[in-house]
């Protein structure tokens, strides 16, 4: 890929503007707040687009920060490129009411579609992401990071597994931990069911012991009051009233009475049969012993009707008897019913301390969570050997062209650069392995551009352009000249923004 032409129509502090570049290096030469960041960013935003943020973050984001200065309303640009030897024109409005982007081929006039995948094509699958780790070289941004690291990752595994480029093993490292993290969410939620039920078993279980305690209560206080109907019962049987009252029902005078009413009865008779009527004293001893016996009998029918009524009183007769004989029954029912119910109380209790035991370890649904987690860190286990394993064989493709960039922009001096997986570097130097932290700072800044092109030209098959944003301002000059000359003699555009006269002196020398 080669930019030819850069129209800024309205961008930032530019508008109607345009900047034509050649196919070597190309310099943009300025002071500070000329719009060498502006121009950069322009190329950014038609290459990938640009969104505008939300909420507070809209504040400070590119899309406001490049507003143009005058209609911002009118917020677009075109770029001119050639690809796989065509020439092409890509056209994009920003602004957030008329946001669209054309790509048509000049050539023969077809126009293609960004949305479906076009533009990404002719880049060569070039992203946003390994934009700015790969072919953008910032200042202080020349360090190779995390994102590097993985876009190497991804690319050693497809290319060495399958011949191309097409897979995405990253994105599938990235899919396999968005679902460790849903399902541990879900176990997060069962387990939080889990102990949530676990605690209600728990209150229930307090509940059921207050119920077991008061049946407890109640059961002892019911076998009391039945001690004290059963001793009723005996001390009704044992009354002494009760006996003496059985005894007054056939006192002894009733014989005298009889007896003294029988002598009464013969005296009359005698004096009669002998003929003592004028006796009196006999007559008198008569009608003292009948009276005494008449007495005696009106006496007996009088004490006897009392005992009866005594007897037919409740607390005294039968009825008594047969009250405290209910009481009692009705107190062993409840007894037995308190009794009864206390053991199912015990039984519930029981089986809910089992049910509480079940719920402190995993249930089957979190057994099959974690199975399911498991097998997924198996996955990535394995996937993590295959990377490694092909990263290995290209481990040392990517050194040996990192090596060599090196050797040259460092003029013979290090010609052995060592990278591994994790982007760790060090330098081979008269047979010791030096790690890249302890050398000069300037040896350094050389280490990354040299790591960084080797890197661009194995992912992208397609030439696209260097592009460097004041990336040489540590460089002293020996190092500038050995640095740019290696980048003219490349088959890439190479696009320079700077604020020192030192790359156009050196490039307009030809050094």
């Amino acid at each position: 890929m080669e930019i030819i032409e850069l129209h800024i129509k309205n961008f930032g502090k530019f508008s109607d503007r345009h900047f034509y570049l050649n196919r070597g290096i190309n310099i943009f030469y300025g002071e500070n707040e000329y719009g060498k960041s502006t121009i950069y960013a322009f190329i950014k935003a038609m290459l990938f687009g640009m969104e505008r943020g939300r909420g507070r973050a809209a504040l400070f984001d590119e899309f406001s920060k490049y507003e143009p200065w005058e209609n911002p309303n009118y917020y677009a640009g075109v770029m001119r490129f050639k690809s796989g030897g065509k020439t092409f024109r890509l056209e994009r409005n920003f602004d957030r009411y008329s946001k669209k982007a054309v790509l048509l081929c000049e050539d023969d006039g077809e126009e293609l579609s960004v949305e479906d995948g076009d533009l990404a094509m002719l880049l060569d699958g070039l992203t946003k992401k390994n934009f700015e780790s790969t072919i953008s070289v910032g200042q202080l941004c020349a360090k190779p990071g995390a994102e590097l690291a993985e876009e190497l990752h991804n690319y050693a595994t497809n290319y060495y597994e399958t011949g191309s480029k097409s897979l995405d093993v990253s994105n599938a490292f990235h899919k396999l931990e968005e679902k460790k993290k849903l399902l541990d969410k879900e176990k997060k939620l069962l387990y939080q069911k889990r102990e949530k039920q676990r605690e209600l078993l728990e209150n229930e279980c307090r509940y059921i012991t207050r119920e077991i305690d008061k049946l407890n209560k109640e059961l002892a206080e019911s076998k009391l009051e039945l001690q004290e109907r059963n001793q009723s019962l005996e001390e009704h049987y044992t009354n002494p009233n009760r006996a003496n009252l059985e005894t007054k029902k056939h006192p002894a005078f009733i014989s005298i009475s009889f007896i003294s009413l029988g002598i009464g009865m013969l005296l009359f008779w005698l004096r009669g049969f002998l003929k003592l009527q004028t006796n009196l004293l006999f007559g008198a001893i008569a009608v003292i012993f009948s009276l005494v016996g008449l007495t005696g009998i009106v006496l007996f029918m009088f004490q006897r009707n009392k005992i009866k009524k005594k007897l037919r009183k409740p607390e005294i007769g039968e009825n008594k008897e047969a009250l405290l004989k209910e009481q009692i029954r009705k107190q062993k029912w409840r007894s037995a019913h308190l009794t009864e119910e206390k053991r199912e109380k015990q039984v519930q209790y029981q089986n809910i301390l089992e049910q509480i035991e079940e719920q402190k370890g995993p249930n089957d649904q979190e057994k099959v969570l974690q199975f399911k987690r498991e097998a997924i860190e198996l996955a990535e286990h394995k996937m993590n050997e295959a990377v490694q394993k092909m990263s290995g064989g290209f481990g040392g493709v990517l050194n040996r062209k990192a090596s060599n960039v090196l050797a040259t922009v460092t003029e013979g001096k290090y010609t052995d650069l060592l990278v591994d997986s994790d982007m760790k570097m060090a330098l081979l130097f008269q047979g010791k392995k030096i790690p890249v932290e302890r050398v000069s700072s300037g040896t350094i800044e050389q280490v990354y551009f040299a790591l960084r092109m080797a890197v661009t030209d194995l992912l992208f098959e397609e030439p696209l352009p260097l592009i460097f944003d004041e990336a040489f301002a540590f460089y002293d000059d020996k190092r500038l000249k050995s640095t740019l000359k290696w980048l003219r003699e490349q088959p890439r555009q190479v696009i320079i923004f700077t604020c020192q006269r030192r790359e156009m002196d050196i490039e307009r020398i030809g050094i």
